[in-house]
């Protein structure tokens, strides 16, 4: 009697094993990185070479890789002990040099982006933040332009020289810059920064989720298109804000009853079972 009771339990945890699994995604790199650097503290600066793949594993923890076609000049932030596991990567595309920075956070306060913390979307439908990691990312182009003169420039002398043979005429002109090369000390992004490709490992509890942006303008969260490619959740975008995902709350809903079915169901087996053994008995 007892054996076959525990044959019983054992029979039911397996089921329980196999409902977990169902559902569940193993997370594949979405390439391997061609280097990787291992962060004791919380931020890192550095260069970054054109179509090099490098993940920086902050504190053993948090694993962010960046990719880009051009070079990067790059500051990292990253409050790994908050965090935890979490899988992202960064592709950026450009016309030329960037200087990039990352800020990646738990929870934003400034935003109201806290744990469990509801949000209403830009489409007017509410989601629920439980991803627990946020980043901020900014770019400025990396200025090389120089002022070259206007080939067409001449300088003309207006000055007669008298009686003495040896008096010269210095000529007090200045060639201005070429008005189709104009050098702007400030050097915008505009034209540089094309776009960003956005992957985090999926995982039970985000497989739902959504990429979103903070529109500071608007101050709202805009959700965009996410899809699931080789395990990561996938988004594109030529804006750089925060970023996060966010889960819809209907999801959030639906997979807190499918626990609670899941659990109610290897209840109603156990139970059945163990009425069964003492009948037999």
């Amino acid at each position: 009697m007892k054996k076959n009771f525990n044959r019983l339990l054992l029979s039911v945890f397996i089921i329980l094993i196999m409902f977990s699994v169902i559902g569940s995604t193993n997370g594949v790199a979405a390439g391997n990185p061609n280097q990787i650097i291992n962060v004791q503290g919380d931020s890192i600066q550095t260069q970054l070479q054109s179509n090099f793949r490098t993940m920086f594993c902050f504190q053993e923890r948090t694993r962010l890789t960046i990719c880009s076609n051009i070079g990067l000049n790059l500051e990292i932030e990253c409050d790994a002990l908050r965090i935890g596991d979490n899988d992202v990567i960064i592709e950026i595309e450009g016309e030329r040099d960037l200087t990039m920075t990352m800020t990646c956070t738990r929870e934003e306060s400034q935003l109201g982006l806290m744990n469990g913390s509801l949000h209403r979307a830009r489409n007017r439908n509410m989601y629920r933040y439980l991803e627990g990691f946020c980043i901020s990312i900014a770019c400025n182009s990396e200025c090389n332009c120089q002022c070259k003169c206007d080939p067409l420039c001449t300088c003309e002398c207006d000055c007669q020289c008298k009686c003495d043979s040896l008096c010269t005429c210095e000529c007090d002109c200045q060639c201005k810059c070429d008005p189709e090369f104009i050098c702007n000390p400030d050097c915008p992004n505009e034209g540089s920064f094309l776009k960003a490709t956005l992957r985090i490992r999926a995982t039970n509890q985000n497989r739902l989720s959504q990429w979103a942006y903070f529109d500071e303008h608007a101050q709202e969260w805009v959700t965009v298109s996410t899809i699931n490619e080789d395990n990561y959740l996938t988004a594109e975008t030529t804006s750089l804000s925060t970023w996060t995902l966010l889960a819809p709350e209907m999801a959030t809903s639906t997979m807190g009853g499918t626990i609670v079915i899941i659990t109610v169901s290897a209840l109603g087996i156990l139970a059945i079972s163990v009425l069964y053994l003492k009948k037999r008995r």
